[in-house]
């Protein structure tokens, strides 16, 4: 296993705004870190940014740094609106430039929802990711997270078909790409999500919905890989987001979140 000079694991979390995060979250990203570093697990969060989003302005991919809690390692490989398909391009010399040792992953949702992505491309542009990623460095570690419950899934029946669809695929390809010296595997990251109690605006986590993906990928690093221990449960009740930090620059928040 690679690991940078002061002896911590190296990760990289790639994703989309599920996982970059908004003005005053503390991103799932927080929880994850927080939990490792509980268990006395030296990891090093590698990745080209270190931001979130700003939600409150009409720009997308503008920097903000209004963590709830900035004290942890924020480095990171999220971008709101990111599928598969454009990061299946990028990921080679990303890996290349940071060295990773593990890739934790949750894309999808825009390759469909944005992108109109069929399960047969999907595969493909899944497939392309992984051995592109390897290409870099081929002793790579995956954990690939299923895409999540939306409020659109919910109510369009269609959609949610092709998210069930997609999320076989990342079963499949996680199976049949894994290998002993580049391992791949799932953290269902929509098993204990619900839309409707882990989100504030029907896609992108609450802090109720943070401390859910966050243990689902540290529960397959600590079964898989014997890095730290699963998440506890039950869930704690975490504090929420000021409804303030979601609303518009120089507008009152619309409602609580």
């Amino acid at each position: 296993m690679t690991s940078s000079t002061d002896g911590a694991v190296p990760i990289m979390i790639v994703g989309d705004s599920i996982s970059h995060g908004s003005s005053g979250d503390w991103t799932w990203r927080y929880r994850f870190w927080t939990h490792l570093r509980d268990q006395r697990v030296a990891i090093d969060l590698v990745g080209p940014k270190a931001t979130l989003d700003d939600i409150r302005t009409a720009e997308a991919g503008d920097d903000d740094s209004t963590y709830a809690d900035p004290e942890f390692d924020r480095d990171h490989n999220a971008q709101w609106g990111r599928p598969y398909l454009t990061e299946k391009s990028l990921i080679e010399a990303k890996v290349a430039e940071f060295r990773p040792a593990y890739l934790l992953v949750l894309l999808g949702i825009n390759d469909l929802f944005w992108y109109g992505v069929e399960p047969g491309q999907f595969e493909d542009n899944l497939r392309e990711f992984v051995a592109n990623a390897r290409r870099a460095a081929p002793s790579l570690r995956f954990v690939l997270g299923s895409i999540l419950q939306t409020q659109r899934a919910v109510e369009d029946e269609e959609f949610a078909a092709r998210v069930a669809a997609c999320n076989a695929r990342i079963r499949a390809v996680a199976a049949s790409m894994t290998t002993p010296e580049s391992p791949i595997v799932l953290a269902d990251t929509a098993r204990e999500f619900v839309a409707a109690d882990h989100t504030w605006d029907g896609t992108h986590p609450n802090p109720r919905g943070e401390l859910r993906i966050a243990a689902a990928f540290a529960d397959v690093l600590a079964g898989a890989f014997a890095l730290g221990a699963p998440y506890p449960r039950p869930f704690t009740e975490p504090a929420d987001i000021p409804a303030q930090a979601k609303a518009p620059l120089g507008e009152p928040a619309a409602r609580p979140v």
